[in-house]
């Protein structure tokens, strides 16, 4: 007889969770063409508002008046979501748990998706509701992502987690399928719809989140014995891991380079990927002058070239690392960044030296071979540092974070001051690829790939000194009282 395990059910939320969250944050990319003027401009610069038209494929007659932003205004609403992202994230990877991650998805998700419906209406009133809301949108996918992984963390046993790595591909589907998704919008309705849908979807799904899932398999209502004494056989506790956490040496891990090397190395990962989602429809529909349909299709396809490519690298390296009959390849790692990094970045930067512009060709091949380091720089956390590989992630990911605040902000100042021209995009996207390409080069240079000296560090609890009254046979008023983080 077939049975429905509960940790299976769990993976699929956590994937549809991750989904979700990804639509919500690269939806505006495609909807930003219909509901904004930002391109049209004469030769002295100045905005041509006159005959201002909707794009082709929308609905005529019921047409919504555009919204004149500038370049900047539509990168600080891009910037808007990292920006909160990058606030909250550090803040629930470490007090998730102590609040219970099952219910700070769940409200988070729930938050997240009104105020997707709310989009809209905040967009008509003023540019700084829209931005605020996008903020408010980032702070709840930074309080989710984390806690999701505490959740996993309590429910996937580590001999499964290797079977479980699915539940991540929520990323890279629900960024491809973001693309396809809003196209399909714009073309059977207008652009305020597609924010009512994933508005829609992610409260569904909260509410199913908060009925379905649990902190721990002990507080599960339909948990089978069977499966709960399995659970609680293999996972064990994770005290350890927690403790470690709190006491991470961070003096030496910032004073390290093979730390450093791995900051930049996803930074300038993060830094080609987000430019792609959030400009890539722009980019195609304005620039190289596709439709809007076709622009979105060729932004989503080296997506889903990467999660293709992507899971494919990651289970034959999985199989080559399980495999000891394999001779050892030393510094295997340092060849991947030359795929993922080095490789793509020179082939779009040596455009910079012919009279081509980047096409979709081009583009998609280079972001397709990034997938080479999909979970690599997870991986490298681990090889740096076993105990403390939470901390420093959590770092990382803060980082490669604040690319996407910057290289908006970067290409919202060239585009308001030298027109969006061919040209002018073909330096921005040779920049991006060398920014790819660098970060790749100091990381062959400068990272490594083996266990560190401050992984086996730890900082010691602060003690407090206390003075008691004194009791009846005790020689002295003094003693030493450990203080405990009770939060």
């Amino acid at each position: 007889m077939f049975k429905i395990r509960v940790r299976a059910l769990i993976g699929v939320m956590i994937f549809l969770g991750y989904f979700l969250i990804y639509i919500v944050r690269y939806n505006l990319s495609v909807h930003i063409i219909d509901m904004a003027q930002i391109t049209k401009r004469e030769d002295n610069g100045i905005y041509n508002n006159t005959n201002i038209q909707r794009n082709s494929g929308t609905v005529s007659g019921n047409a919504l008046h555009l919204i004149n932003w500038n370049d900047m205004k539509v990168a600080k609403l891009f910037s808007a979501y990292h920006i909160g992202y990058c606030i909250c994230f550090p803040i629930f990877h470490n007090i998730g748990d102590r609040l219970g991650p099952t219910w700070v998805v769940g409200i988070a998700g729930m938050t997240s998706g009104v105020l997707s419906c709310l989009t809209p209406a905040s967009a008509y009133y003023s540019f700084w509701a829209l931005f605020f809301v996008r903020i408010i949108k980032g702070f709840c996918a930074g309080a989710m992502q984390p806690s999701m992984v505490q959740v996993l963390r309590h429910w996937v046993p580590p001999i499964e987690r290797n079977h479980f790595m699915w539940a991540y591909c929520g990323i890279t589907t629900g960024t491809f399928s973001t693309f396809l998704i809003c196209a399909a919008v714009h073309y059977y309705s207008q652009w305020p719809v597609g924010f009512y849908i994933s508005g829609v979807l992610q409260v569904t799904w909260s509410a199913l989140w908060l009925f379905v899932v649990t902190d721990r398999p002990d507080k599960h209502p339909y948990i089978s014995n069977e499966e709960f004494t399995y659970l609680t056989n293999t996972i064990g506790t994770i005290f350890t891991i927690k403790l470690m956490n709190s006491q991470a040496p961070w003096k030496s891990i910032l004073k390290s380079v093979p730390f450093w090397a791995l900051c930049i190395l996803n930074f300038g990962y993060a830094w080609m990927i987000i430019s792609l989602c959030i400009y890539g429809p722009f980019y195609y529909s304005k620039i190289v002058k596709y439709s809007i349909y076709s622009a979105s299709a060729l932004t989503a396809l080296p997506f889903f070239c990467r999660l293709v490519l992507g899971t494919i690298v990651i289970q034959t390296f999985h199989w080559y690392k399980h495999n000891l009959k394999l001779k050892r390849i030393k510094h295997i790692r340092k060849y991947f960044i030359i795929v993922s990094h080095v490789i793509p970045g020179l082939l779009v930067f040596v455009t910079w030296l012919f009279p081509v512009v980047p096409g979709p060709i081009l583009l998609t091949i280079s972001v397709t071979l990034t997938a080479a380091g999909m979970d690599l720089t997870l991986d490298l956390c681990y090889e740096l540092t076993p105990t403390y590989v939470n901390s420093v992630n959590t770092v990382i990911k803060i980082v490669g974070n604040i690319s996407g605040i910057i290289l908006s902000f970067c290409v919202g100042q060239v585009t308001q001051k030298y027109k969006n021209t061919p040209v002018t995009w073909k330096q921005i996207w040779c920049f991006h690829a060398l920014v790819l390409f660098i970060s790749g080069f100091v990381f062959l240079i400068w990272g490594e790939t083996h266990i560190q000296s401050w992984n086996f560090k730890k900082n010691r609890p602060r003690r407090i000194y206390t003075r008691t009254a004194p009791k009846p046979s005790v020689m002295s008023n003094i003693m030493e009282v450990e203080e405990e983080d009770s939060m």
